[in-house]
């Protein structure tokens, strides 16, 4: 896939029906010869979009929490785990 801009980019990987966000993070990455870690703190600042380090998905500034370096989906589920013990 071809994107013009970086917030092209971003708009595709927080897109829910996209599966292969990782594959195209990376892929956008290597093409374009940016660091990942260092394409993935522009992305948070200029075009809110996160990278969940649990599920591997991103998403905006409304649906991450920075404490926990996930998405609030995934702190969700881990805080059910932790309740049922």
């Amino acid at each position: 896939m071809d994107f013009e801009t970086l917030e092209d980019l971003a708009k595709e990987l927080k897109n829910d029906e996209n599966e292969n966000v990782i594959a195209i993070f990376e892929e956008y990455a290597k093409t374009n010869n940016i660091k990942e870690e260092e394409l993935e703190q522009i992305l948070s600042k200029k075009y809110d979009c996160f990278k969940c380090e649990s599920c591997h998905k991103f998403y905006c500034y409304d649906e991450y929490s920075y404490f926990d370096e996930k998405c609030i989906y995934c702190c969700e589920t881990d805080s059910e785990e932790e309740e049922e013990f």
